[in-house]
């Protein structure tokens, strides 16, 4: 502890040290999210165009010039996949020369009719962080963000799609930079494809940033322009019908479309989009089940249909305004809805025996139809505002507000020999969240580096209603069931000091930082007045550090401590009857995982791409399981409870770049060992489970002419273990083919999604738990070879195509 103090010591005294100096100061910058842009290249030029120096910012954005002589320079801004800026500056004897905040805006994103052909770079690693351009993975057009992250090399998405990131399932997700209180998936699913420019994902995040998921942070950077002026860009999606829908009572339905626009008049940067998605999916599901109570063993192998009927649609607007050279201001909002119902209509056949005599008990079959419904409205509004107090010190404030109206229901009946009901069930919930984040941050510019300090505050709070009812023998009138009824009311608080440290050598970048959080839970059940309190204080350093070795290598090493906090999920202790075999129930003392992460890794530049390779090792205390206990003779009780200890330990290894000039290739595996242990429920003996697991994310993209493209996108995840057991391979193909009309301003595509050319199992997942008093596996089978037509309109590209005249001196000189 001492030791984390001390260096907190050592990097306030380092602000007097190095304040004193005279100098150029400027911050680098997004210019729709305001957002630095580190390792921008600065190059500053004499009235006779010969350079005087150059450097890349640093994690911050900033940048600094000293000793500089009277007379005239110009300075020349450049990086990756944004337009080239030039200002020019003039030394008279200042001793200090702000020039503020420069922003530079994205050229990739650029929907303005140019001759350049060159290519933004598909992937750029840094110390902390790994940049993918979404545009590469040409599969994800038309659907959500969740189709672009998914092929990230280091990502993987299971049948129920769930994401985890280097086998972590806990991962935050922001948005240009903004958190938000939604699951992952949730808001994924929210953020249209082609809203996206570029995915993020920062591996070992500075302590700046919230250190809530293991698996660390996705973000999402959206479309901006580049120049001013009025640009649009609309598409549309239909899908086919479906080539095997295993006789499930609905026909699937998909069909969608977004629209996006980009608006910049000097300071002023509008965007927004809105989108539309319905995306249903057939499947089926078949399971074998048995338990065993004393000497009576049941069997209840089941199968049906499981299939999702869902949609969603939303609106995204920001703006940003700078209104001095001192003052700037940013204003978001977001505003969606998500529908989703699951259909799992199952038939079962009961078979109860004595195991010691093998002698049959008795047999029964029934049908148990099933409906859940989960619904919900988000809402969001960010503000930021930041003060340039001068060449050293600036300021920012920030302020996030989020309300999601949640709430569902499920419809579950038990009926015998096709007609007799023996039980219905109804029960609903409401569950709406209210979310408050704020921020203060100063920044403080020295000779050599950054020191950047903050306070932030996390509240949120939910008020859950969770409603019970039962009819018994075939009678209509549903009675409450106290026992699976009840209120809760959690509330979380975090308040976060911190410290970062950043540091430019010659080619080498450090930073360093340390992170103060007292967390405090409450959760109590209004129906019992049960209170269940939770409060920790907590340090999170972080250590990022990238050098570059020459030859177009790079070598990076990266330290940090982070935690998992409870979902209100997870804590909730009020059973739910999901369907016939199961009870699910949270428990409202589970820890938090506490995770320490490491890592190294190799960077190479290639002429036309990129190569990496990282080894990383991750421990995790008190990690949390869903495990199985037998509540009755056909009924599951699946509970989460907290294990002793997890460790893993892998490799990534990834590119992307031409391998010929009309073939792209992206590829990534990720190799790891992962080991468990812990004590489960009640049980005296420890339970360990270790085993390899790996992940492939691979794609080819070929331009057989200008208007003509095919591609191939593979996303395979290998068998992984649980603490109870394990769950299967799952594999997903997918193929595109696109043509372009007029100059690029029409484009069409074919995609052929869950490609199934014989018995390879796509898209089709078994789950196995096992205890000594049960057994239990499920294959979850869900719609394969899906086929989708998407019409992509770039309005501002047609407009010119079609209706305005061409500058020929204009286009020459450019």
């Amino acid at each position: 502890m001492n030791r984390f103090f001390t260096v907190l010591c050592f990097l306030a005294g380092l602000q007097t040290t190095y304040a004193q100096h005279s100098k150029l100061f400027g911050s680098v910058k997004d210019s729709l999210s305001a957002t630095p842009i580190p390792y921008a290249s600065i190059g500053l030029l004499d009235a006779g165009n010969k350079v005087v120096d150059g450097m890349i910012t640093d994690t911050a954005g900033n940048f600094s010039f000293s000793d500089l002589k009277d007379g005239k320079y110009s300075l020349t801004i450049k990086f990756i996949g944004y337009n080239q800026k030039e200002t020019t500056v003039e030394v008279k004897g200042q001793k200090r020369i702000d020039l503020g905040s420069i922003f530079i805006s994205g050229a990739h994103t650029s929907l303005e009719q140019v001759t350049v052909t060159a290519e933004a770079a598909g992937q750029k690693h840094t110390s902390d962080r790994q940049t993918y351009q979404a545009g590469q993975y040409k599969n994800a057009i038309g659907g959500t963000a969740l189709d672009i992250v998914k092929n990230l090399p280091s990502a993987s998405v299971d049948a129920n799609g769930n994401i985890s990131m280097r086998g972590n399932a806990g991962i935050i997700v922001l948005i240009n930079g903004k958190p938000s209180f939604l699951d992952p998936v949730t808001l994924l699913n929210q953020i249209a494809a082609n809203d996206v420019a570029e995915v993020e994902y920062i591996t070992s995040p500075t302590a700046q940033f919230d250190p809530d998921g293991k698996g660390g942070i996705i973000n999402l950077k959206t479309k901006k322009t580049a120049t001013n002026g009025l640009a649009w860009v609309l598409n549309l999606q239909g899908g086919l019908p479906s080539v095997d829908d295993y006789d499930n009572r609905e026909s699937q339905k998909r069909f969608g479309g977004d629209i996006a626009f980009q608006y910049r008049q000097d300071k002023l940067e509008l965007n927004g989009s809105a989108n539309y998605l319905r995306n249903d999916n057939a499947g089926f599901r078949e399971g074998d089940v048995n338990t065993v109570i004393g000497d009576r063993q049941t069997f209840f192998p089941s199968k049906g249909e499981r299939s999702f009927d869902k949609y969603n649609f939303g609106i995204r607007l920001n703006s940003a305004y700078e209104i001095s050279d001192k003052h700037a201001v940013n204003l978001g909002v977001l505003a969606s809805r998500r529908f989703q119902d699951r259909v799992a209509d199952i038939h079962y056949t009961n078979r109860t025996i004595t195991p010691s005599t093998g002698q049959e008990i008795s047999r029964t079959n029934y049908f148990n139809p099933n409906l859940q419904n989960k619904q919900g409205e988000f809402y969001l509004l960010d503000f930021s505002y930041q003060y340039k107090i001068n060449a050293a010190h600036s300021l920012q404030l920030g302020a996030i507000y989020e309300y999601a109206n949640i709430y569902g229901s499920t419809k579950n009946a038990n009926i015998e020999n096709g007609t007799d009901t023996v039980q219905w069930t109804h029960n609903t919930y409401t569950n709406p969240l209210r979310g408050l984040r704020l921020s203060l941050q100063h920044s403080w510019a020295l000779k050599n580096g950054d020191l950047l300090t903050g306070y932030q505050l996390r509240n949120d709070k939910q008020e859950g209603n969770f409603e019970y009812r039962a009819s018994e023998n075939g009678t209509q009138h549903l009675e409450l069931v106290p026992e699976f009824t009840g209120k809760l009311n959690a509330t979380n608080n975090v308040h976060a000091f911190f410290t970062q440290f950043d540091r430019k050598f010659s080619n080498t970048q450090l930073s360093l930082g340390l992170r103060y959080e007292y967390y405090q839970r409450d959760l109590l059940l209004l129906h019992t007045n049960e209170e269940y309190p939770y409060a920790i204080h907590q340090l999170y350093p972080t250590f990022n550090l990238m050098h570059d070795i020459g030859s177009g290598w790079s070598w990076k090493l990266a330290a940090a401590r982070r935690v998992q906090r409870n979902n209100n999920f997870e804590l909730n202790p009020i059973p739910e009857r999901e369907h016939s075999e199961t009870l699910e129930q949270g428990d409202p003392e589970l820890l938090p995982e506490f995770t320490t992460n490491a890592e190294t890794g190799l960077v190479k530049k290639l002429k036309k791409g990129s190569l990496f390779l990282n080894a990383y090792y991750q421990y995790t205390k008190n990690p949390i399981q869903r495990v199985n206990s037998v509540y009755a003779d056909t009924i599951l009780h699946r509970v989460f409870t907290n294990a002793d200890y997890g460790s893993r330990y892998g490799m990534e290894v990834g590119g992307e770049g031409k391998v010929l000039p009309w073939l792209k290739v992206n590829a990534g595996l990720n190799l790891y060992n992962y080991k468990v242990s812990g004590q489960v429920l009640d049980e005296k003996e420890t339970r360990t489970n270790q085993d390899w697991v790996y992940s492939i994310n691979t794609g080819v993209q070929a331009d057989f002419s200008k208007s003509w493209s095919m591609g191939l996108q593979v996303n395979y995840l290998s068998e992984r273990p649980t603490v109870q057991g394990m769950d299967s391979r799952f594999l997903t193909p997918h193929f595109n083919l696109s043509k372009t009309f007029l100059k690029g301003a029409i484009t069409t595509q074919l995609q052929w999604q869950f490609i199934e050319l014989g018995d390879w199992g796509v898209n089709e997942q078994r789950i196995t738990t096992f205890s000594h008093d049960f057994y239990t596996t499920t294959n979850y089978i869900y719609e394969k070879n899906v086929f989708l037509v998407n019409l992509n309109f770039n309005l501002h590209k047609l407009n010119q195509v079609l209706k305005l005249p061409k500058s020929e001196f204009g286009e020459k000189e450019f």
